[in-house]
């Protein structure tokens, strides 16, 4: 079974990472397009019996197409994952989202936090919590929703 409370938090902490991933992919795309092939002498190149060929050149620029293509694939997936993250956050009530963008996203140590949202870090954390599930069900929907109600009724048992 998905934790999707960990899970969230997993994205969140990556949060930055991933939009670094992005940027990195689309500079490799760039040096993909840039990436000059040379010259093949067709005269050696072997033939089959249909006569058909695949020179260095045209497998290199096969390969270089089809890399594009996967990096372009991985980018819209992460940035999609990325906009349903910023979504969910902006969901979230004006403490929360101050909380969980200063703990996950700035990477701020939670007296640094207590003392920005002007709260105890016992209550912060409590309210990250929160805002964490809100965030997982922004995210996964219907079943982080499950998971938190049979959490709580673990809790209270």
């Amino acid at each position: 079974m998905v934790n999707y409370y960990k899970a969230t938090e997993k994205f969140l902490y990556n949060y930055n990472s991933l939009k670094a991933s992005i940027e990195n992919m689309k500079q490799e795309i760039e040096e993909l397009d840039y990436r000059e092939i040379s010259a093949v002498n067709y005269e050696k190149e072997p033939t089959g019996k249909t006569y058909a060929f695949h020179s260095i050149t045209e497998e290199a620029g096969i390969r270089a197409a089809e890399k594009k293509k996967l990096l372009e694939k991985r980018i819209k997936a992460t940035q999609s994952k990325l906009e349903r993250i910023d979504r969910a956050i902006k969901a979230l009530n004006d403490t929360e989202r101050q909380i969980i963008t200063e703990r996950y996203i700035n990477g701020k140590q939670w007296w640094q936090v207590a003392y920005i949202v002007k709260f105890n870090e016992r209550w912060c954390k409590e309210l990250r919590r929160r805002a964490v599930q809100k965030v997982a069900i922004g995210l996964f929907g219907e079943k982080a929703m499950h998971e938190e109600s049979t959490n709580t009724a673990r809790q209270t048992s």
